[in-house]
């Protein structure tokens, strides 16, 4: 006999009652099962933002300053979890938005944070430096192409004018 104020075990209750509730049948390991698809889910989306938190290669711009109409120097911090060769893309842009100097940078073997600075032969006078993105094995996919004016030829990198 079920307790004062309670309906019993619900499995005991009539056909018509358990379907008026909504009561069904269901093995003991369905509830064990959604919880264990539920740590399995949690522990898949720690692992990704973990692998997005700490990436094996990361880089900054630190500061650039436009020298002359022919030329900007662009400082960047690069840091590697393991030591191997990096690969960056930097540019200098206009005014105008158009790129006025595009240079793809083979940086030395290292490992930790480690500091550079390049001066880009610019086409016209640089208004913003920008890194693009940095990588282990080459260019880090998804890196824009250099975008010129139309009829501006892009000038060789680095620079290697009076001053360099």
């Amino acid at each position: 006999m079920s307790a004062p104020g309670t309906a019993g075990d619900p499995r005991t209750w009539p056909e018509h009652i358990r379907a008026r509730y909504g009561v069904t049948e269901r093995p003991r390991w369905v509830p064990w099962l959604i919880g264990g698809l539920g740590l399995a889910f949690l522990a898949a989306v720690t692992l990704v933002g973990w692998r997005l938190a700490n990436p094996p290669i990361d880089a900054g711009v630190l500061g650039y300053v436009t020298v002359s109409d022919e030329r900007m120097d662009v400082r960047f911090e690069v840091q590697r979890r393991a030591a191997g060769p990096a690969t960056c893309v930097l540019r200098a842009r206009a005014e105008d938005g158009f790129d006025v100097a595009y240079a793809t940078v083979e940086l030395a073997p290292a490992q930790g944070r480690t500091t550079h600075e390049l001066a880009l032969r610019t086409a016209y006078r640089s208004f913003v430096g920008e890194l693009l993105g940095c990588g282990l094995s080459g260019p880090p996919p998804g890196i824009p192409g250099a975008q010129f004016r139309p009829g501006v030829t892009p000038p060789e990198q680095p620079w290697t004018g009076p001053g360099a």
